[in-house]
């Protein structure tokens, strides 16, 4: 029986991983073309297809506007980013992953006859998967070749209807498991996983490639022994396999540069949107300044006019008698009049409005300038944790380099003690002959 084995675990979810938006040393950027997609859309897409009838409905029913819902993943979510996981209050995710791989470098290696079986194996796992599970909904299935071996990451939403209160369809993996007849308890989801595993471990039978029997993994028990000697198997395996280390060295600096170039995108973004509200704001602002300065300038035509005289009619006391030209004055001030108070008060409305926008923006500024802060720190710890890796990684290939010094000295003096027991002996042979013994 071959020591091959199939691999089916919960993956982090990191959409620019799986699409190659970054690309990372443990990836062959002259392989990448070779990658299958089965599925490319985004989590935005993938909501509005899932959940939007539902949503309709929901806020049609709504009698009262603070009920509704405008969008479903913010609701869930927040602002979390759509290109990792996020998590709600209620422990569920906006999307879940699973990578599927068969093999391992050595058995099953990109390229290999038994790499290419494992791909094609793969490919039919992949295409197969909706169809079986359909109330998880794939928005992104890609078939990794350009990394050191074939491997799938299938990203979904798990889908779950037929709900009386609130919103008829949601986001809910428990539910979706449920009815797709897997129980609604806490291990209906390792009942999952085990049907998927058998169609896999099935399809390599199918396909002619070897399989070793399955061990025990995720929700079952070891034992103290079994622990410790999976532990120094695992010790043994990165002593005498510093490719190993440096795998995981290489994963956990891909991840941790995945996520802070995502996390240091999402901040340019939103520094790029902040400041396009406080060119228009400050758009605004130029607006209503030019419009008070015309206020103020009818204003002082105002006490202009404020300080005419009249005087007396000789003809009828009750009347008085001043120029044409400040009476014409008067008249277009009287009718401008009544508008500009109108005017006037919705112009400090506005700027009421505008001031109040400004601190906004300007508190945000500074919330802004924290999480570059933050992010800066995040940098400087996460460079850290490399050069800790870095150091750990030439740790142990030292210990493996001290470790093959060692075999090699123990090698040498198992041949230089044989050595000296094939002279004794032969020794001990001639001394025999010599005194006419004999030879045992």
């Amino acid at each position: 029986m071959a020591n091959r084995r199939i691999s089916h675990a919960r993956g982090k979810g990191s959409l620019n991983h799986n699409n190659r938006n970054h690309i990372y040393k443990n990836v062959d950027p002259t392989k990448t073309e070779n990658n299958i997609y089965y599925a490319k859309e985004s989590l935005e897409t993938a909501y509005e297809k899932c959940f939007s009838e539902a949503l309709s409905n929901y806020n049609a029913k709504q009698k009262r506007s603070d009920r509704k819902i405008e969008d479903y993943y913010t609701h869930l979510f927040g602002n979390a980013r759509k290109d990792v996981v996020a998590t709600s209050t209620n422990k569920e995710k906006s999307f879940y992953e699973i990578v599927v791989g068969i093999g391992d470098k050595n058995s099953c290696p990109v390229g290999s006859p038994d790499g290419e079986i494992a791909a094609k194996i793969l490919d039919e796992y992949a295409k197969g998967f909706s169809e079986r599970n359909p109330n998880f909904y794939v928005f992104n299935s890609v078939l990794h070749m350009d990394e050191k071996t074939p491997h799938l990451h299938i990203d979904y939403v798990p889908i779950a209807t037929g709900y009386k209160s609130s919103l008829e369809t949601r986001n809910s993996q428990s539910v979706a498991l449920q009815q797709m007849g897997f129980g609604k308890n806490k291990n209906s989801i390792n009942e999952w996983r085990i049907q998927e595993r058998k169609i896999l471990r099935e399809l390599c039978e199918k396909c002619g490639l070897e399989i070793s029997e399955e061990t025990k993994g995720r929700g079952k028990t070891f034992m103290p022994d079994e622990y410790k000697s999976i532990r120094d198997e695992a010790k043994e395996e990165l002593k005498t396999d510093p490719d190993v280390l440096h795998d995981i060295k290489e994963e956990l600096r891909a991840d941790v540069e995945d996520e802070l170039l995502s996390e240091q995108q999402h901040l340019v973004d939103e520094i790029s949107k902040h400041r396009q509200e406080v060119d228009t704001l400050q758009d605004e602002k130029a607006t209503l300044q030019s419009e008070l300065e015309k206020v103020e300038g009818k204003r002082k035509v105002l006490e202009t006019v404020k300080a005419y005289t009249a005087t007396p009619s000789k003809l009828n006391k009750d009347n008085v008698v001043i120029p044409l030209t400040q009476y014409n004055d008067l008249k277009k001030t009287a009718i401008e009049g009544a508008q500009n108070s109108r005017q006037h008060k919705d112009l400090r409305e506005r700027k009421k409005s505008l001031d109040s926008r400004e601190q906004t923006l300007n508190d945000r500024e500074g919330k802004i300038a924290d999480r570059e802060n933050s992010l800066e720190d995040k940098l400087k710890k996460a460079n850290g944790a490399t050069e800790k890796y870095k150091q750990l990684y030439i740790q142990e290939q030292k210990s493996a380099s001290d470790i093959t010094s060692l075999i090699n000295h123990q090698r040498s003096e198992a041949k230089r003690w044989e050595e000296n027991y094939n002279n004794l002996y032969s020794q001990h042979v001639k001394l025999k002959r010599s005194k006419g013994l004999e030879i045992s």
